[in-house]
């Protein structure tokens, strides 16, 4: 089984390279292997293969899918995740064009690729609960209007339609999932929880947005990981159809406030060190809450293993372990 996994050196992408090739040596098969592609741009993100460059079976490809030619990626590969993509919000609302090329022109080119493969037999793009919009109350399900409210959520739902497009156009075997906030090691130092801990570290107040009552579903990154292993169907009959979008969810919520406690709580700090910063100066157009509805794929039998306190004590545990990460 080979494997092609775009977004190597992202959060994510890592660690379901990590997960699939630790599958194999676990169940002792050989014929499984991993084609990571990524940008050459960040030496650091390297950093994130840290023990899956050793591994038989890996192999590292730099490549900018929207600029470069990728054409023979797809070259005997079995399954594709597509994680590649441009994700933070407050970079797409000051320059939308990297994200217009990234997620809109990247995931077309490598559909037009994927499309030509002979012997592709699942292709899954990794989308996001912001394709939506905010919700104040209850959850979307998969068959909810699309209300993306930034340029990032925009661009992500762009390249949703025009992966059901090949699907109904030309038969590629693809399955769209949208997921919520993930949590896990060798998250970028910017996003909200290694940001904290990095600040409770130094005793610093952590920055809470707002009235800090914005609310987030959160799930472990290797939840998430293994949500999609199992609709690609590479060891057990496929978790679900072509042509569909599901729901990757821990629904487990919580206000930013209380993920802010929790962490402090976790790290023996006072639960008061926190300073609250006017929304307006961050971000227009902030959400105040997602949410998502994970019936349908718990229905194909899958279900998160992490709970939300068990998957927040052992990130924090690695950040502290691994505080270079944070600098």
């Amino acid at each position: 089984m080979r494997f092609l996994v775009t977004g190597i050196l992202g959060f994510i992408g890592s660690y379901f390279a990590r997960l699939v090739l630790a599958d194999a040596e676990t169940t002792e098969n050989p014929d499984v292997s991993v084609v990571g592609v990524g940008r050459n741009t960040d030496t650091r993100n390297l950093r994130r293969l840290d023990g899956v460059w050793e591994r038989a079976g890996f192999k590292l490809v730099y490549c900018d899918i929207a600029r470069d030619d990728v054409s023979e990626l797809f070259e005997d590969v079995d399954y594709a995740v597509n994680f590649a993509a441009k994700t933070f919000v407050d970079h797409s609302i000051r320059d939308p064009e990297p994200f217009i090329q990234s997620n809109i022109v990247g995931t077309f080119r490598l559909l037009e690729a994927a499309r030509k493969s002979r012997q592709l037999k699942r292709y899954i793009q990794i989308s996001t609960d912001e394709v939506y919009g905010q919700i104040l109350e209850g959850a979307y399900r998969e068959d909810a209007p699309l209300n993306p409210r930034n340029p990032y959520a925009s661009t992500k739902a762009a390249a949703d339609m025009l992966c059901l497009a090949y699907y109904n156009t030309y038969g590629l075997p693809v399955i769209i999932t949208r997921t919520e906030n993930n949590y896990g090691p060798y998250q970028h130092p910017q996003k909200a929880i290694p940001t904290f801990v990095r600040k409770a570290l130094n005793n610093e107040a952590l920055p809470i947005y707002g009235d800090g009552k914005h609310r987030r579903m959160w799930l472990h990154v290797e939840d998430h990981c293994r949500a999609a292993l199992h609709l690609l169907g590479a060891y057990e009959p496929p978790g679900g159809k072509l042509g569909e979008v599901y729901h990757v969810a821990g629904e487990q919520e919580l206000e930013n406030l209380e993920l802010a406690r929790i962490i402090l709580r976790i790290l023996g700090k006072p639960e008061d060190m926190v300073k609250f910063i006017p929304d307006f100066d961050v971000r227009p157009g902030h959400d105040r809450r997602y949410a998502l509805n994970v019936e349908k794929l718990r229905a194909t039998g899958w279900m998160p293993r992490i709970g939300l306190q068990e998957g927040l004590k052992m990130t924090v545990d690695w950040y502290v372990k691994n505080r270079w990460w944070l600098c």
